[in-house]
């Protein structure tokens, strides 16, 4: 089944970078205090899977608020209900045995259409095929999520989990670029 699932990526990443529809980030970002200040649309996605949104959600507790900066949340539906931070917040509807994820239909026709974000934060720690086909869709200076074999087509800053250990360390240094 999950060997199913990988060739199934696979192919649709193989077709949609035949058609065009998927390239390798080549934008040089720079990073600084500069391009931080101006930052006023941050999205950020958080894990679908279970343990790692627990420890996203810690790590993200006290988020230091801007003045200018809205923040919009994807969450898993299912976790809503422990959610607590102040923001847009709108639902993935995830399953699990499929590996597939759905936006809430809002987000998705409304703000992913019209609003260009300034970051946007991928806190999953696996590679998950329709989130980072959401992300390669949306437009966003910074584009930030973990390393893996297919990440240098959906971000362009790349955090890699085995340089920082722990997910929580990665969390941390995200934190700070948000500072």
């Amino acid at each position: 089944m999950l060997h199913a699932l990988i060739l199934s990526c696979l192919q649709k990443l193989f077709y949609l970078k035949l058609v065009g529809k998927i390239k390798k980030i080549d934008t040089v970002v720079e990073i600084g205090q500069k391009n931080k200040s101006n930052c006023n649309n941050v999205l950020i996605i958080f894990p679908l899977k279970e343990e790692a949104f627990r420890v996203a959600l810690y790590s993200f507790r006290n988020l230091k608020r801007k003045k200018n900066t809205n923040y919009y949340f994807l969450i898993n539906s299912i976790y809503k209900n422990h959610f607590h931070l102040s923001g847009y917040i709108f639902d993935i509807y995830y399953n699990s045995k499929k590996n597939k994820a759905e936006v809430d239909k809002y987000f998705y026709n409304e703000i992913m259409k019209n609003k260009k974000f300034d970051m946007i934060i991928d806190l999953n720690n696996e590679f998950l095929f329709d989130i980072s086909y959401l992300i390669n869709n949306m437009s966003g200076y910074y584009k930030i999520g973990f390393k893996n074999s297919y990440s240098d087509y959906f971000y362009n800053i790349q955090l890699d989990l085995s340089t920082y250990g722990v997910l929580e360390n990665s969390y941390s240094k995200i934190n700070m670029m948000l500072e």
